[in-house]
């Protein structure tokens, strides 16, 4: 119940990445928070961002943690997504289906025998329902894309999904998950999204996706939004989110509505384009 956008701009040197920040806990408890959803993970500059029920997401972070490379090769980071999700899911899974009484061992044993008795075919069979991806409440609940640049600076988009398979999206130049994913990647293609698009432009056309991903009624409004190079990660300031959102309002309100200080949102500055330019100019310095 989410969206989380991620993006190669300015020829691949950078990464601009994009979330909302509502929470879903139950049918009747959802809003946006103050909760991020791009998350920094080990020590070689990899983000994460998350999407999913915060037992699923909690237990496949702390197996990626453990390991101390994750990052500096994205064949070694897909790999260790995939045990990481699968390692998470078959804990929860068993602890809500097998344990106390049956093993993991003593479960896989008995599904391999000719005849399986009808109590191990009725937990299979619930296992199986709740990985069906359009279970309404499945146990197991997460997805994730993975961003950085490699020990040779080279940037990776990863996504992680069920059933547990991470797919290098970064021939793509982008990517996204969460509920309101299609609409965000429909407007990035209907931009004729390119990743030579500068910082800037980066920044307002995946601003821009998110907001059309707001069509899905479990995106929120509140976001977060930070770019990433090899050398750092930099967090979009509030006032410039401020300044990007008035843009937006302003760029998209009907040519027949004449602003109203009085009953509309407050207009952006003449010169933001300008000021986001400069903004991105913190991040990658342009050539002399």
């Amino acid at each position: 119940m989410t969206v989380c956008i991620g993006v190669l701009a300015a020829e691949s040197e950078a990464i601009v990445c994009v979330a909302d920040r509502y929470i879903t806990y139950s049918d009747e408890i959802a809003g946006d928070t103050d909760s991020s959803k791009i998350l920094p993970i080990g020590e070689n500059g990899t983000h994460a961002m998350i999407s999913g029920a915060d037992t699923s997401i909690g237990r496949v972070l702390a197996k990626l943690v453990l390991h101390d490379d994750l990052g500096k090769s994205k064949q070694a980071t897909q790999k260790y997504c995939e045990e990481a999700y699968r390692e998470a899911e078959r804990e929860i899974l068993e602890l809500r289906y097998l344990g106390p009484f049956l093993s993991s061992e003593e479960y896989r044993q008995a599904l391999l025998k000719k005849c399986v008795n009808s109590v191990i075919r009725s937990i299979s069979k619930k296992i199986d329902s709740d990985r069906d991806e359009s279970c309404s409440d499945p146990t197991f609940s997460c997805a994730f894309v993975l961003c950085g640049f490699d020990e040779q600076k080279k940037p990776y988009l990863l996504s992680l999904n069920s059933p547990g398979v991470c797919t290098d999206m970064t021939l793509n130049g982008f990517c996204s998950i969460g509920s309101g994913s299609g609409y965000a990647l429909q407007r990035l293609l209907s931009t004729e999204w390119e990743r030579k698009f500068s910082i800037d432009r980066a920044l307002y056309e995946v601003f821009d996706a998110k907001i059309q991903a707001e069509n899905d009624p479990n995106v929120g409004y509140d976001s977060d939004v930070i770019v990433l190079t090899a050398e750092k990660s930099v967090p979009m300031p509030e006032d410039t989110k401020t300044m990007l959102d008035r843009a937006w309002i302003k760029l998209n309100r009907s040519p027949y509505v004449q602003f109203n200080a009085d009953e509309h949102v407050p207009l952006p500055p003449d010169d933001w384009m300008d000021k986001l330019k400069a903004f991105a100019e913190t991040i990658i310095k342009p050539v002399a």
